[in-house]
């Protein structure tokens, strides 16, 4: 039987080109070789507070964007996280098997705190490593695709699920994190010394939103900083913002950085600035038309509804089991 993964992704902000390279594109990848889950993390959305209004067309418009980037439902099942109520029963219940002083010492928890103090901090962000560890144990994930500073919770999540095995036998599986190796990393445009993050305002000149008008997205590559030397070179010490379209070439074009310095060896850079944009444009826009499909038909609902069937399925018969263990079954 294939191993299974377990995925989710937060719907806040707005998504970048830099998401997709540092998230959907590694899970995609490995989904039709494994028993495949993702979710909608809605309740961990709201840890901080998200207008009502707008969470429920977020949470649609990234279900549709995660499918049009290429999701196959075939593959994974494709729910919404609070549509599957176990997700919290069993977050309330491993919450027992952490003390304090473990979420305390939380880098997020850390890093709010140091900014907002512990008085501006809601009780959710605080054990939302719980929630996180009950999400992945729910399922008896083997393998969880995450980046660098996700490896905390999972190594929470194996603390927790052994914790949990050892008081009340042999329960959960206990996952391996699987952390893609240092590959294509897409920076801000216009401070390419930082990240492209989804947090960013919509009209930051440096961050490539993968809904934008292709008018704006090429407008901000033109923009986008460079250096006095006017040669194409890869050298991310000293041509960071050159190294960044050079980068962001290699990946919507899936060529070698090489070929790519080769090619451009006698151009200047609005000519270079020109074809990234181009070839950005080439490869969002298949993107942005699946969906608008998506967004705006039935057929998502649908697979929302048939991923939500299938992990109560899974969610269902495991919290089960922990209920009995605990000594808490009807």
């Amino acid at each position: 039987m294939k191993k299974r993964m377990i995925t989710g992704v937060q719907p806040t902000g707005c998504f970048t080109l830099a998401n997709y390279i540092g998230a959907i594109k590694n899970f995609v990848k490995l989904q039709s070789e494994h028993e495949s889950y993702i979710f909608i993390a809605d309740l961990h959305g709201i840890t901080s507070y998200q207008e009502p209004r707008k969470i429920h067309n977020t949470i649609l418009d990234l279900a549709a964007l995660y499918i049009a980037c290429g999701v196959d439902t075939k593959h994974t099942n494709f729910f919404v996280q609070s549509d599957v109520n176990e997700h919290s029963a069993l977050g309330y219940l491993i919450a027992f098997q952490c003390r304090i002083g473990e979420l305390s010492r939380m880098t997020q928890y850390k890093s709010k705190s140091e900014t907002m103090g512990n008085r501006g901090i809601d009780l959710g962000l605080f054990i939302y490593p719980t929630l996180m560890a009950a999400d992945i144990l729910l399922y008896d994930a083997a393998v969880v695709p995450v980046g660098d500073d996700q490896r905390q919770h999972i190594e929470m999540t194996r603390d927790l699920g052994e914790r949990f095995n050892k008081r009340y036998g042999d329960t959960f599986i206990l996952p391996d994190y699987y952390i893609p190796k240092v590959g294509a990393r897409i920076l801000n445009l216009q401070n390419p010394m930082e990240k492209m993050s989804k947090s960013a305002p919509v009209d930051d000149k440096g961050t490539l939103f993968i809904l934008d008008n292709m008018a704006i997205t090429k407008k901000k590559i033109m923009s986008a900083v460079t250096d006095s030397e006017s040669i194409v070179r890869f050298d991310l010490e000293n041509k960071p913002g050159v190294s960044n379209l050079i980068t962001l070439m290699s990946v919507v074009n899936d060529t070698s950085i090489q070929d790519i310095e080769q090619k451009y060896a006698n151009a200047n850079y609005g000519s270079f600035k020109k074809d990234v944009a181009e070839a950005v444009s080439e490869f969002i826009l298949p993107i942005q038309k699946k969906f608008n499909y998506y967004r705006n038909s039935n057929e998502l609902l649908e697979i929302l509804e048939k991923g939500r069937v299938a992990a109560t399925f899974v969610a269902e018969s495991k919290l089960k089991i922990v209920r009995e263990k605990m000594g808490i079954h009807k």
